[in-house]
């Protein structure tokens, strides 16, 4: 191959809200519980994220970019109390715990992300946004639907993420 035409350095990027402690706890506890009842895989405990935008591959040159999207869209939104009480799962394997309705300040920290990732020319995508956190992978059997004792956070910060993949999956 031409060094000239070698493809440049990406990175595997999303921006994401990341629990605290005590609701971190809860949510490795309720994971194992809905993973086990659904002979499922809970995920790692440091992966425990409520994605808000899955960039995909970035070149390294545009992290000032998304460096600064996520903290004008942080700087417009007070931090938040968010409450997630759903289980559900998909026909794909996936168990997950989500809000009963988007908070006013999810949705707009949101679009707000959304907006500035538009504006700067990165890929965005277009499905309508389902705030969730993965609670299980590979299920074998259906998720009962419903409400949980809810999992509960104030959101504070908001993360610009590298994912790596690996044998053992994402981290």
């Amino acid at each position: 191959m031409d060094p000239g035409t070698a493809a440049l350095p990406t990175h595997r990027l999303f921006f994401a809200l990341w629990p605290d402690a005590p609701a971190r706890a809860a949510l490795v506890r309720l994971a194992h519980e809905i993973a086990h009842h659904v002979h499922g895989k809970a995920p790692r405990e440091d992966n425990l994220h409520l994605t808000l935008a899955f960039l995909g591959a970035v070149a390294a040159e545009r992290l000032d970019a998304l460096e600064r999207i996520g903290r004008d869209a942080a700087a417009g939104v007070a931090p938040f109390g968010l409450s997630l009480e759903r289980v559900g799962g998909t026909g794909f394997g996936i168990a997950w715990l989500s809000p009963d309705g988007v908070p006013p300040s999810l949705a707009a920290l949101h679009a707000a992300l959304a907006a500035g990732i538009a504006r700067e020319g990165f890929p965005i995508e277009r499905r309508m946004f389902r705030p969730h956190l993965t609670l299980a992978r590979h299920c074998a059997r259906a998720v009962h639907r419903g409400a949980v004792q809810p999992v509960r956070w104030t959101v504070e910060r908001l993360a610009l993420v590298e994912s790596t993949l690996a044998a053992g999956g994402s981290r």
